[in-house]
């Protein structure tokens, strides 16, 4: 039996620059927070936020505290509002809010991929809160070829969703 030497990469995606010397960190894209909530409801106060509820994810608490702080200032902070539900895929998430269970807060990027726009509607929320997107490698590892193309294929379509948002 012959065994083949087979290189791994570590390549993670991150909302947050790391302040560790050992890591090298490499913006790929920006990321506007939007506030999602089912079409048909009105959100117009924070109180509206507490009869609809909040569906959480694992950034949603961290991503909504960030956007209803510049919303509504003087909010009481996003651990009051009711949790209604909660899903770590990305491609679910918004499924609870379609079905009029909750709101939530995504990247864009999120909110578009989503397949029933109909179903969904966006706060306008004035000045965007914007997450950078940071590629995240070993800084004595550099990246192999196919782990670079891959990069430059993630870079390249987040701009062009955001260039396509800018029209």
């Amino acid at each position: 039996m012959r065994l083949r030497k087979v290189t791994l990469f570590k390549l993670k995606g991150q909302t947050f620059k790391p302040d560790d010397p050992r890591l090298y960190a490499e913006e790929i894209a920006e990321e506007p927070l939007e506030l999602v909530y089912p079409a048909g409801y009105q959100v117009r106060e924070w109180q509206d936020l507490q009869r609809l509820g909040f569906i959480n994810h694992p950034d949603g608490k961290a991503m909504a505290t960030r956007l209803l702080s510049r919303h509504f200032p003087a909010n009481p902070g996003v651990t009051t509002l009711p949790c209604k539900g909660y899903s770590n895929q990305v491609s679910l998430l918004l499924q609870p809010v379609a079905l009029g269970l909750g709101f939530t807060v995504v990247p864009r990027y999120a909110r578009q991929a989503f397949a029933a726009q109909d179903k969904i509607a966006v706060l306008q929320c004035g000045q965007p809160v914007i997450d950078t997107l940071w590629a995240i490698y070993r800084a004595e590892w550099p990246l192999n070829a196919r782990c670079r193309l891959v990069l430059e294929r993630i870079r390249s379509t987040l701009n062009q969703a955001a260039a396509s948002q800018i029209q």
